[in-house]
């Protein structure tokens, strides 16, 4: 059990490096010639949308957002993942 544990929690500690750092490096690389390609960016998801119950309210949304960096990283990251070998 603790052995799961721990690879769960690295997971997302990588995943989640890979997501900020890719955030980053786009950001620098976006007005740099021959790296902005890093930049680019794809959004997809639903609109937000509200169901009113008059005497509750829900809005569902979900809206996902990744440039190159970030899919270039999470790719590397799992790869690390599977890559590490955790003792006992």
């Amino acid at each position: 059990m603790k052995k799961t544990l721990i690879k769960t929690l690295l997971l997302i500690v990588l995943l989640m490096l890979a997501i900020v750092l890719g955030i980053v490096i786009a950001n620098a690389c976006a007005g740099v010639r021959g790296f902005s390609w890093l930049a680019a960016s794809a959004t997809f998801g639903l609109q937000p949308t509200t169901v009113d119950l008059s005497v509750m309210q829900f809005t569902f949304g979900l809206t996902v957002s990744i440039n190159v960096a970030q899919a270039i990283l999470l790719l590397l990251a799992i790869i690390a993942y599977c890559s590490i070998r955790i003792k006992n």
